[in-house]
């Protein structure tokens, strides 16, 4: 029986963005792409604020799909979700992948911590408020910066929003304060399985710098890749999530 891939997506879009690559990962896994609640169709609930009740209601979805542990693996907002269920629900999860991802996405200056800055965070939220398919649309582009094929990363990433149902209001909100507030940093030492991080050397979104201030698990980094490397660099993601990085 094949092990079973969990793939969780990132903020405002959903589970079609690894249509492109289930083909390759499904030659070795049972792949389960899951729509988080409030993206894709998924439905949303006001108690779904709270990331640890979003990571109990996925982690409920991955114990429907199968009795045995799985290989998680969440891409940027998705990374941070998959870290929360593998803390919470260790027993789930057997490897764990992070991709273009961060424990702690806010930038903080002061204390050396590079990501994202807070006023770009607090922008997008408030921009949410009047238009928020046009907020949508402008935080995809920013996640294709830096990319060797950026234009046709935003076409990608576009087609995938309207491909399925648009994301509930709610639950972008939710996840733009997420990304602001959310610090797991203290507790990746806690993780009982291994970890692999990947990220994408050309990412404007989440630097290269995280890795290096970061020293829980192997850390792989797509050198032709912006915030996407399995848009960017598929073959090799593949090989990656295929293929453990030694020190698993």
């Amino acid at each position: 029986m094949s092990q079973t891939l969990v793939l969780l997506h990132g903020w405002g879009l959903n589970r079609a963005v690894w249509d492109t690559i289930l083909p390759a990962l499904s030659a070795q896994y049972d792949v389960h792409a899951i729509d988080i609640p409030g993206f894709g169709g998924a439905p949303w609930a006001p108690a779904f604020a709270d990331i640890d009740t979003i990571a109990d209601a996925v982690a409920a979805d991955i114990r429907e799909s199968t009795q045995h542990p799985v290989v998680l693996a969440g891409w940027s907002m998705g990374g941070l979700i998959a870290t929360l269920i593998a803390l919470r629900h260790p027993q789930l999860v057997e490897r764990l992948y992070t991709v273009a991802s961060s424990p702690c996405f806010g930038a903080n200056p002061e204390a050396g911590w590079p990501g994202i800055d807070g006023t770009v965070l607090s922008n997008f939220e408030a921009q949410l408020g009047t238009d928020f398919k046009a907020t949508l649309k402008r935080f995809l582009a920013v996640q294709a910066m830096g990319s060797p094929h950026a234009r046709q990363d935003v076409k990608t990433l576009q087609a995938t929003v309207l491909s399925r149902p648009m994301a509930d209001p709610e639950a972008l909100t939710a996840g733009l304060q997420w990304l602001a507030r959310v610090d797991l940093r203290d507790q990746l030492a806690n993780l009982s399985m291994p970890l692999h991080r990947g990220y994408g050397r050309l990412d404007s979104l989440v630097p290269l710098a995280v890795a290096e201030h970061l020293t829980t698990g192997t850390c792989t980094v797509f050198t032709s890749s912006a915030h996407a490397p399995f848009l960017n660099q598929p073959a090799e993601f593949c090989d990656w999530l295929t293929s453990p990085p030694v020190g698993d």
